[in-house]
This record gives structure tokens, sequence and C-alpha cells, in this order.
């Protein structure tokens, strides 16, 4: 017989979490029992419970949580943050708990608090097992001596929606469904300018080509506009979005050529944080056949080949420029590589896969 898995969580059920919503999702469909508790649910709960009414009983605000403690068996969290705000809760029931250890939310490497917030949440008898996605992750916590092989469980990678495997709309492909070739950037800023996420390098590179290209245009995807970089020269050439949930992804990325992703570590927190790689929006956008352009400082690839399926740039305006337009010269080598990445990340990625190894963990100590 199934216990009870509860998830508590700060950010569900925003939409615009795609991962998130995948995931637990897919927990409330898989373990009846199953419900999540959020201290962001007011702002978001309307517009979920309108796109998935059948969860409209089992997602909650955190100020509904049962604080008899009876009815759970075992807690779930995603991110570093989560697992420490939540910790009390664990520890009041005496109740087991999993988490998955993404970098960020909360987590960085080489900073004496966040050390002392891993050794609590991973070396507590109640933790059953972290989930770790990146190999540098998992050296880390190894390394450090603050988690024990056994504890852990390796999932490269992260859950992304479902429907990007089931079904996406045919490529616009540049000089046959389409005059312009296009180049998206798609990131949340979290600091000015998007220095960690490579904004500035990003526009910086669009003016280069613009000076060279009549027809290309650029997009933005995220809670940048033009007022965060000088856009001189790219105003009648540049497409500010907004940020957007994962519906509107698969008519947007249909129409790109190249993603580029000049993200690098260590800047939004100086020495210590890391971005997974690839970036979940790089993940969308090769699964939708769009051509990945992104940094890799961290030499954190092990699954993909440079020129083969993806595109590994410098972090370097003229070479990324340089790097673009020797595709857009060739939209054939451009559309050959694409199509590869599409097929690696399909098998890297896959949903099934990625999730059936999560829940199998959760399956373990329910």
């Amino acid at each position: 017989m199934n216990g009870k898995l509860t998830i508590l969580d700060d950010f569900f059920p925003n939409l615009t979490t795609g991962f998130r919503v995948s995931e637990f999702n897919y927990y409330l469909e898989k373990f009846p029992a199953c419900e999540v508790f959020s201290t962001r649910y007011d702002m978001h709960y309307a517009e979920y419970v309108a796109a998935y009414p059948q969860f409209v009983n089992r997602v909650k605000p955190f100020t509904q949580f049962d604080w008899t403690g009876k009815s759970t068996s075992l807690y779930y969290t995603v991110f570093l943050g989560n697992a420490y705000a939540f910790y009390f809760v664990y520890e009041m029931f005496n109740t087991p708990y999993v988490f998955e250890l993404y970098p960020g939310g909360s987590y960085w490497i080489n900073d004496p608090e966040v050390d002392a917030k891993l050794v609590k949440v991973l070396q507590s008898p109640l933790l059953k097992k972290v989930i770790v996605t990146q190999k540098m992750t998992y050296d880390y916590i190894v390394n450090r001596g603050f988690a024990t092989p056994d504890k852990i469980t390796y999932i490269y990678g992260l859950v992304t929606h479902p429907q990007y495997f089931r079904s996406v709309p045919p490529k616009k492909h540049y000089k046959a469904e389409k005059q312009t070739f296009d180049i998206c950037f798609v990131a949340h800023k979290y600091m000015a300018q998007g220095l960690d996420k490579g904004y500035h390098i990003f526009i910086n590179v669009c003016k280069k080509l613009a000076d060279i290209t009549p027809n290309m245009l650029f997009h933005v995807v995220g809670n940048f506009d033009k007022t965060d970089m000088d856009i001189t020269g790219l105003e009648n050439k540049i497409i500010f979005y907004g940020l957007k949930d994962h519906k509107f992804f698969p008519d947007f990325y249909s129409g790109m050529d190249i993603i580029v992703s000049p993200n690098a570590p260590f800047i939004l927190i100086p020495g210590k944080n890391y971005d997974g790689f690839p970036t979940g929006c790089c993940i969308d956008a090769a699964l939708h056949g769009v051509g990945v352009f992104c940094t890799d400082p961290l030499k954190q690839n092990a699954h993909f080949e440079h020129k083969k399926d993806i595109f590994i740039i410098p972090l370097d305006v003229d070479a990324i420029a340089d790097n673009i337009m020797e595709y857009y010269l060739d939209p054939q080598k451009l559309y050959l590589m694409s199509a590869n990445g599409q097929a690696k990340f399909r098998e890297v990625f896959d949903y099934e896969k990625q999730i059936s190894q999560r829940a199998a963990v959760l399956q373990q100590f329910l």
C-alpha cells in the first residue's frame, strides 16, 4: 500500500516554472493521495487550475497544511532553499524526506552558509535520498563529505514538458517558409543586465550581426526590455516578449533558427554559483529543433558533440558573431546540426525516462 507523498514548494503553481509543473503534475497523477502545499499559492492558483482542473483539490496554500502531521509518510521538495526552509516540518513530525538538488535555488559552492545548510539537510537521519542532476553537484557534496554515495541518486538533466516530446509544430526554415533568420535569447533576469545569463553579450552580438545582415531578427523572452541595455541600431530588429509559460514556446520555437545562451558561472554570486548544462531554456529550444549555441566554461558537457548536435561558444562577442555567420551562410549545415540536436536532446532528456527515474526513488520510500 502506498503511503502519502506531500510536496512543499515556494513557487508552484506558477505556470512559468515548467519543470515543476511537469514533475509535480506527474506525481499528482501517479500517487492518488499526493498533495502540494505552496507558499506562493494565491498569486497563481486560478491560472493553474484553469490549465489543470483535475488537480483543483490537491494543490493547496501552505496555510492549509495539516499540522497534525499524521497523514504524510514522505515529503518531497526541489532545491536546497526549500529542503532547508521546510526542514522544521520534517523534524516536527519525524517524517522522512527526499529532495532534488538542482543548481540555483539557494545552492552554490564555496560558501560557508550554504555548506551549513547542505550539512543540515544531507546529514539528517530523516533524509532518504537526494537526487542530483549535475556531475559537478555530485562531486561537490561527496568530496566535501556532506553526503555519502549511498544517499545520492544521480539523474542527469531535468523534467521538461511532456508535450514537447509528443508533437511539435513543423519547423519554419529560412529562405523556404520564412524570409528572416531568427535568433533568440531566453532566460530569467536575476541581476542587472542579466550579466550571469550573458544578455549583454547577446545584445552586442546582435549589433554586430545587424550591421552586416539585413534579414536577421532578434527575439528576447524573459523579464528583459529595451531599457536593460542600449539597443541603438536594433530598434526595428528586436522583439521583447516578457515572461511566458510553456504554451507559448512550441509556436515561438518553430520560427527560431538559433538560441544563444552565453551564460557564465560565478557572476551572480561571485565565485560560487553555476547553471546546469545546458540551461532549461536551451533544452526546450533543442526539443523544437532550434540550433543551440551555448557556453560550457565548467566543462560539464558529457552528452553532446560540438558542431554535430550542439555548438559550444566562447564568451566572446566577435567569435560568437563569426560562429553564427558561418551557419547563416550555410543554412543546410545549421538545420542538419539542429536535427541531430533535436534527436540527441530527445534521447537524453526523454520525459518518460527522466520522470520515471525520479518517481522510482519516491516509490521506494512510500
